[in-house]
Parts: C-alpha cells; structure tokens; sequence
C-alpha cells in the first residue's frame, strides 16, 4: 500500500484525482490531504486520512511508501506543463491528455436537491468571477492569494445582465463565498463546495474564472466559458471548455502572456455570452494545451 500526501487547494486536490485509477494498478492507495471531500468514496481509494493527524499515524506508518510531491515546485514552474502531466511526471505515470479528475459526490444529491427546492429553482446556469481564498481558513476577512484571476465585478454584472435576458427561465447561481462580490439577478450559493460539485452536474452550463468551477468541470462533464487572468489554460484548463483571455481567444500564445497584466481577463461581456450559446456540448472532456 502507498500513501500519497496531497496538499495545496481544491484545484490541485481535484486534480490529482485523475491519476488515481493508474496509481492504484501499481499498488493500494491511500490519501493524506486536508481537502478528503475530493477523494472521499473513490472506488480506488483504501483510506483518506485528514491531514490535521500526525504523519506519524499508525495506518500511514503501515504504508510500503510514503510518497510527496510538490507541482508549484518542480518543472511546472517552466509553464510548459499541465498540473495533470507534472503530477504524472513526479510520480512516475504516463500521461494522457484525456485524464480527467473524478470526485464522487453522489451522496450529496439528495442535500443539493433539497436547496434547489428550498430556493425554487429548476433551470439554472453557474457563475463564479472570484476566488482564491482556502475555505478551510475562511473566517469573513478577505484574503485572496492570486487577485489577478478576478473578473471585474462591473463587467461580471454585463455578464449576468446578459445571461438572464438569454435564459429568462433560468436561475444564476453565484458560486462564490459570504465576502466576495455580489450582483443582482443572482442567488449566492451557501452549499459547502463538495455540494457544488454535485450541483453543478445538472447545470445548463457555467461561466467562471480559473478557481473551483473550471477544476469541477471536467469531473462533472460540464460545458462553460473561462476567462483567464493571472494563470495559463494549458496548465490549469480543459479543452472542452471555451478559454478566453484578452490577448487570445482560441489558441494559446505563450509571448502574448505576462501573469501580471492586468488586461488579461478584462474580456468583453458580449464575447463571454457570445461563445457561451456556441459551446459544443458533446466535445469530450480533455486537459487543454494548446
């Protein structure tokens, strides 16, 4: 058996996720994260274990190997990498564009029901325009790690204005925690983010930046439109998503990127709604790279 210390966010958590089936051909898994819910009732995980315990633990101790790898420190920081590909590089997996992250959160849809009743709402698109902030550290102060990946609110409200005069049937759900922005015509979401993912499977679709609801997406088989700030697509993105970023709309193009431009996710709201009602439903799930 090998236990597989998996920190960072719920990005890099859910992407991790992908590798698991391959893992488990070499030998049993088991898990120590602080993000369980993204590794919880996997078929192919034996144990999860929460990382406030000692890695010391008796049932990690029992392990044939422990293993550890940082991504955000190892040839990823070239920018030439899928986050998906470096883990595969780090632990020794052939990688494959069409690995996907899997969380199994069935057995939260019974809960996601009840808050969809509870807020009448049937059809309903997801939006998310902020994020960065742990919530396993959120205490209502706002502390976001990487800002430039933010949409900015004036423009989002162009978004959602735009959506609903589309989708006059439809609810947008506002993805994002207590702190951060709010907008009308919208309903925030209080579910926990393990529901999220559960919500999001019945989804007309979805807009967001590079945070929770493009790392969900290839697990629920989702289609949406991504703005890009601060990160690239080829390393955190998915093909079968519509990638957008100021300085490119279709393929990426590495000299036109400079992380701290603050053009970079300034896209315009018409082509977000735009490529929205073009997204190809039936396009496979795939890590972007180009």
């Amino acid at each position: 058996m090998n236990t597989y210390v998996v920190e960072g966010g719920i990005g890099k958590c859910t992407a991790f996720t992908s590798l698991i089936p391959k893992l488990k051909q070499k030998s049993e898994v088991q898990i120590y994260t602080p993000y369980i819910q993204c590794f919880a009732n996997n078929p192919d995980v034996k144990l999860v274990l929460e990382q406030s315990l000692p890695i010391q633990d008796p049932r990690i101790m029992a392990s044939d190997n422990i293993y550890y790898c940082e991504p955000y420190k190892s040839n990823f920081q070239f920018g030439k990498q899928h986050i998906i590909e470096s883990y595969c590089n780090l632990h020794d997996v052939e990688f494959d564009v069409n690995m996907k992250p899997k969380l199994y959160t069935g057995h939260l849809q019974e809960n996601v029901k009840k808050w969809l009743d509870k807020n009448n709402i049937e059809k309903y698109i997801l939006v998310q325009f902020s994020g960065g902030q742990s919530p396993l550290t959120y205490n209502g102060q706002y502390n976001n790690i990487n800002p430039n990946r933010n949409y900015q609110p004036f423009l989002a409200q162009q978004v959602i204005n735009m959506l609903k005069e589309e989708y006059k049937d439809a609810t947008i759900i506002d993805c994002t925690l207590p702190n951060e922005p709010a907008y009308m015509n919208t309903i925030k979401c209080d579910l926990h983010w393990s529901e999220v993912h559960e919500l999001m499977k019945d989804a007309l679709g979805f807009v967001s930046i590079d945070s929770c609801l493009n790392h969900f997406s290839a697990s629920a088989e989702k289609h949406g439109v991504v703005i890009w700030g601060s990160t690239r697509w080829t390393q955190f993105g998915y093909s079968h998503n519509k990638n957008l970023q100021f300085h490119m709309k279709d393929k990426w193009k590495e000299e036109k990127f400079i992380d701290s431009d603050p053009r970079n996710n300034m896209v315009e709201p018409k082509l977000i709604i735009d490529e929205y009602k073009k997204l190809d439903k039936t396009k496979q799930v795939a890590c972007a790279t180009e």
